[in-house]
């Protein structure tokens, strides 16, 4: 198994001033974490927090050798990634969700951080690059996850035994073609929660039949100020 990534430390306190004993950036990371858990109005159980570190400097290690995201700063993947995942959560509950598919997982956004706050949940997590499914079996073995399923597939090409409760997607591509490439594995009862960001008015006035939104949801994502959404959409038949 490959070895747990420590962060270095740093210098000196982010808010300034002097400390004999400057903070790790890992103590600063958790700190932060509290913080934006506590902007969502989510509350996590220790050890649900000590996975997102966890997965976290997973992301941040596999990143250097693997390119899994743009995003290099740990801190700015805290935000950008993690908090962001995480602002989806009251939707997925909203669904009375039991099974989730997360369509073009990448690094595992937003399927990893949901697995980690709802551990009920049964989370697949597809993507057509193999090296992103690599890195996420990692991640299940490291951090123990039995609820997510790392799956290599072109999602068109998916098929299941069941069809899942929500599909969510992350950035994934426009609502007409994310629509028609998981449109064979749902069915009336299925929600789709599409996360965009600036609100998409001009894929929203082209969505193809029997689809539908039900909810459009600007996301407060903690600390971060690009435009945040998530289109929630059904089938009317």
């Amino acid at each position: 198994m490959m070895a747990q990534p420590k962060f270095r430390a740093v210098s000196a306190l982010p808010s300034g001033g002097y400390s004999a004993e400057a903070p790790t950036l890992n103590e600063i990371l958790s700190h932060k974490l509290q913080e934006g858990l506590e902007s969502l109005g989510l509350s996590l159980a220790e050890n649900q927090k000590e996975l997102l570190i966890k997965y976290l400097a997973l992301l941040v290690q596999w990143n250097a050798t693997y390119n899994l995201t743009s995003v290099r700063d740990p801190t700015d993947m805290l935000t950008l990634h993690i908090l962001d995942s995480l602002s989806i959560v009251d939707l997925v509950l909203g669904t009375e969700a039991l099974d989730v598919l997360d369509v073009g997982t990448g690094a595992g956004l937003p399927g990893v951080p949901l697995a980690i706050a709802l551990p009920r949940l049964s989370i697949r997590l597809v993507d057509a690059v193999a090296k992103k499914i690599s890195f996420l079996q990692q991640v299940k073995t490291a951090l123990q996850l039995p609820n997510i399923i790392p799956q290599h597939a072109r999602i068109e090409a998916l098929t299941l035994a069941e069809k899942p409760t929500v599909i969510v997607s992350r950035a994934y591509a426009n609502l007409t073609k994310m629509i028609l490439s998981v449109n064979h594995l749902a069915d009336r009862s299925t929600t789709i929660i599409a996360m965009k960001g600036i609100i998409p008015s001009d894929e929203l006035g082209a969505l193809p039949a029997p689809w539908h939104v039900t909810d459009l949801r600007v996301l407060d994502v903690p600390f971060v100020d690009a435009h945040r959404c998530a289109v929630v959409l059904r089938r009317a038949s």
